[in-house]
């Protein structure tokens, strides 16, 4: 039996990860007019980020679009006519139409290919906590695990797979209609830096503001050390930013060596994730213990 695991952009799968058992469906975005599917054209992430730093309106930012059924349909189709079973994670319903048209993608391809399997999962996550619940699931995969054993894990495990991370910019999330303009403008003024996560259900909930970027940056780290599993039980933990390249090396020494994870890597957020956290954002993705804070008021027990 042969099985492919695929995903879409939105989990930022570094291509060093992208092994021959995983599809990332590309997804476009359009900039000041000028489209880019993603794959022949695109941007450099410093091109990217230097657009949303100086986008002064909503008009002057990337936009992005979900993908279609018809457009799913057309992933799948040849990875089922290659006589592959299929394993969808999928990204958050709570952030995009996406994971609902890939399920109607799906059930048209078990009508189309009756001989073949396809589950669609929804991840619960968005960005490399999408990406590491891939890559987990690759990884059992490698090691001989089958489609049903893969599925039970996928359903299991994205339970742990979670993020924590910081915004730099605020007046990017009133651009894109994330917060008010006077919370942006105030939030600017007085260093406010919002700590977010991605909570069991799939929503980003802020947790926590900090005055200054070297506040928001400790007291993330003390998200990890309150939540993350420990170091031997790690696989892989995602240092994952937004053209900020110095946060996530410091961000990433120190998970080293005061935690002791050996498994550690550097992701970009691509131009998808991107479009709605700008530049500057910096996060840490790991097994987590739960994906449940005190102040979360978005989760009904």
């Amino acid at each position: 039996m042969k099985i492919m695991i695929t995903a879409e952009a939105t989990s930022d799968l570094p291509e060093s990860l992208v092994t021959p058992n995983i599809t990332i469906f590309p997804m476009g975005y359009t900039v000041k007019g000028k489209a880019y599917d993603g794959v022949e054209t695109k941007l450099t992430p410093k091109e990217f980020y230097d657009i949303c730093r100086t986008a002064k309106t909503k008009e002057d930012l990337p936009q992005t679009t979900m993908i279609t059924a018809y457009q799913a349909e057309e992933y799948f189709r040849p990875i089922l006519k290659a006589g592959y079973d299929v394993i969808h994670i999928g990204f958050t319903k709570a952030l995009s139409g996406t994971y609902d048209q890939m399920c109607m993608a799906a059930e048209t391809m078990r009508k189309e290919f009756p001989d073949r399997k396809i589950t669609v999962i929804e991840s619960y996550a968005a960005s490399f906590v999408q990406g590491l619940l891939v890559y987990l699931v690759d990884q059992k995969l490698q090691e001989g695990a089958s489609y049903d054993e893969l599925v039970d894990y996928a359903n299991e495990i994205k339970h742990h797979c979670g993020g924590y991370f910081t915004i730099d910019d605020m007046k990017h999330l009133y651009r894109t209609g994330r917060a008010s303009k006077t919370q942006a403008f105030l939030g600017d003024a007085l260093q406010i830096k919002p700590i977010l996560y991605i909570n069991k259900v799939g929503k980003l909930v802020p947790v926590s503001k900090q005055i200054s970027h070297k506040k928001a940056m400790k007291t993330m780290l003390e998200y990890y050390d309150k939540q993350a599993l420990p170091a031997e039980e790690q696989k892989l933990v995602g240092i994952v930013h937004a053209d900020a390249t110095e946060d996530a090396l410091m961000i990433e020494k120190i998970i080293k060596e005061k935690y002791g994870v050996k498994n550690t890597m550097l992701v970009d957020v691509g131009p998808v994730i991107g479009s709605h956290v700008g530049a500057g954002m910096v996060a840490f993705v790991a097994l987590l213990k739960e994906k449940v804070e005190p102040n979360d008021k978005s989760i009904q027990e």
